[in-house]
């Protein structure tokens, strides 16, 4: 284990990471879900390992757009071949229900500033619509595959089981902004092992400018994109936050 761990800090590349993340140890793990006690084992090399990451590297490193990490629970499916999560966003650009919505999410992001909001666009044409996926990186909580609907309680222990290895995927993406998609508390509890907010330190604009590894980044913490509100509304709560934000800063 100890090998594994100087692997781990030692390792570079988002690439590098996620091999040695597939090759993890086994590890058996003990959580409840509602009163009900489940164990399993975690173990990626034999489970359907789905790597995620920055879509684009030439835009995220070029310095020219905002660089935006969406933290969701878990990617589901099988039938993968030779692609990874983040290949299949920067060459199909796939325009699903979910895929759609973050596209215009990030568009509104980065074309917002706390003077104004971008206006809501209720279809991006495709050039917009490919830039901005191409922008964006995705981190999930659970690499293992999973289902349409998530168990909240399986994500927060896999996202403990693999802390160490997401706060480094984050340092190596090293985003501006952070979306949680229904993932902060996972992402404060049991990622970065802070303690869960009271009513006295949450935010009611639901955005946190927050050291993490090492730097100072703003974190909003919104509904998945697969939820069921209006894309209308969607979009102009998330970006209302962005703006106070910037303006609070």
């Amino acid at each position: 284990m100890d090998n594994y761990k100087n692997k781990l800090s030692g390792c570079t590349s988002l690439d590098d990471l996620f091999e040695i993340w597939r090759n993890k140890p086994a590890k058996e793990i003990t959580y409840l879900s509602g009163k009900k006690s489940i164990t399993k084992v975690i173990n990626h090399g034999v489970d359907f390992f789905i790597s995620d990451g920055i879509v684009n590297q030439d835009v995220w490193n070029s310095g020219e757009r905002k660089r935006i990490l969406y933290v969701l629970k878990e990617a589901y499916g099988t039938d993968w071949g030779n692609k990874t999560l983040v290949s299949w966003l920067r060459i199909d650009h796939p325009r699903t229900r979910i895929w759609s919505r973050v596209a215009r999410l990030t568009y509104g992001i980065e074309h917002s500033e706390k003077d104004r909001i971008a206006r809501y666009k209720k279809y991006l044409s495709d050039s917009e619509h490919a830039s901005a996926l191409d922008q964006i990186a995705i981190l999930n909580l659970k690499k293992s595959g999973g289902e349409s609907t998530s168990n909240n309680d399986e994500i927060d222990a896999y996202a403990a089981s693999d802390k160490n290895e997401i706060q480094k995927e984050i340092d190596l993406i090293d985003p501006e902004i952070i979306v949680c998609g229904y993932t902060f508390g996972s992402l404060l509890t049991k990622v970065l092992c802070r303690v869960p907010l009271t009513d006295e330190t949450r935010n009611d604009n639901r955005y946190y400018y927050m050291e993490i590894c090492g730097k100072e980044r703003l974190v909003i913490d919104y509904y998945h994109p697969a939820n069921h509100y209006p894309d209308f509304m969607n979009y102009y709560g998330l970006i209302g936050i962005y703006q106070q934000a910037l303006i609070r800063k």
